[in-house]
């Protein structure tokens, strides 16, 4: 089932999400994303409108053929159909067996994906949107072993810090796709050492180790489960780092008010404190998190509107 994000302020975005999934018409999302020329703006937009597109991809698939030059109508067929894919692998690991059929239909999404942003990004040669698209969609079937890597390089040479990309690259780098938590810890530590404060960016440390708190509950014995997860965040280093990451995040909020990711970056320290059992530090993040959860990290614990609600009673909001 695919998840929709609306953990934003943006009233058009919105309108033009629900003209999406509910009435079919694309035109309001198309009009977004082809007039916005502020990178991080058009990649959130595209990150929110992905999911909505994912229940019309044939109107999308029909729309792309009609009028194969324009990019942003490959650009939204890309992000619905590596939104239906991720959709798919969800619904495969509900299931007590994985079931080949779903395996092929998320394989055949990807690739149609990897196709239609490949094409956007031939046709806006100085967009990044695609690519940071592209490496969300490739985590789950690379091509090859370097794809996510050479995919989220090509995003950075274009524009270095956009948001998701950085997040879905350090979720590539997770022990669940093969990686290690010392490369997603690496990762998120030199990404975010030059940033101002303010940026959303800083919530790479937060993901990081929401990341590794998450890979700890996945393995061993129910015993171990609960002490590995019951000691991450009583780690003093943790916790050092954490806080002084969040710290930096709430130094310079003003600067970065209107960043379409500061919401998401504010929500990722909120979940990383709400899990951590600290609703003190919890708080100054959930007062800045607007009044919708993101779909991740929160999914990772139950149902986000849940988790979110549940954690901002708990925090005296």
């Amino acid at each position: 089932m695919v998840g929709f994000d609306r953990a934003f302020t943006d009233e058009y975005l919105e309108k033009a999400q629900w003209a999406l999934a509910d009435d079919g018409d694309p035109t309001p999302a198309l009009d977004l994303i082809a007039g916005t020329e502020d990178a991080d703006r058009r990649e959130h937009a595209v990150a929110v409108l992905g999911p909505a597109g994912a229940l019309r991809i044939e109107l999308l698939r029909g729309m792309a053929a009609r009028q194969a030059y324009r990019p942003e109508r490959w650009l939204l067929l890309g992000a619905s159909l590596s939104a239906a894919a991720w959709a798919v692998r969800e619904d495969n690991h509900a299931t007590p067996v994985a079931t080949e059929r779903l395996v092929q239909e998320q394989q055949a999404l990807v690739a149609e994906a990897r196709t239609a942003l490949r094409q956007a990004a031939a046709l806006s040669r100085d967009d990044p949107v695609p690519w940071s698209e592209l490496a969300g969609a490739v985590i789950c079937a690379p091509q090859h072993r370097t794809e996510t890597a050479d995919v989220f390089k090509r995003a950075c040479v274009l524009a270095p810090d956009l948001y998701a990309a950085h997040t879905r690259h350090l979720t590539a780098l997770t022990h669940r796709w093969y990686g290690t938590q010392d490369k997603v810890l690496a990762f998120a530590r030199t990404r975010t050492a030059d940033r101002p404060d303010g940026h959303p960016l800083h919530a790479l440390v937060a993901l990081a180790h929401l990341e590794g708190y998450v890979d700890g509950l996945l393995r061993g014995t129910v015993v171990g489960r609960f002490w590995r997860a019951w000691r991450y965040f009583a780690d003093s280093t943790v916790r050092r780092e954490t806080d002084t990451a969040a710290a930096r995040l709430l130094a310079g909020h003003a600067a970065y008010a209107t960043h379409p990711w500061t919401i998401p970056a504010h929500q990722a320290f909120a979940a990383l404190y709400h899990q951590a059992g600290d609703p003190a530090a919890a708080r100054p993040h959930l007062a800045l998190s607007g009044s919708h959860p993101t779909t991740w990290p929160w999914r990772y614990f139950g149902d986000p509107e849940t988790q979110f609600t549940t954690a901002r009673a708990t925090a005296g909001l």
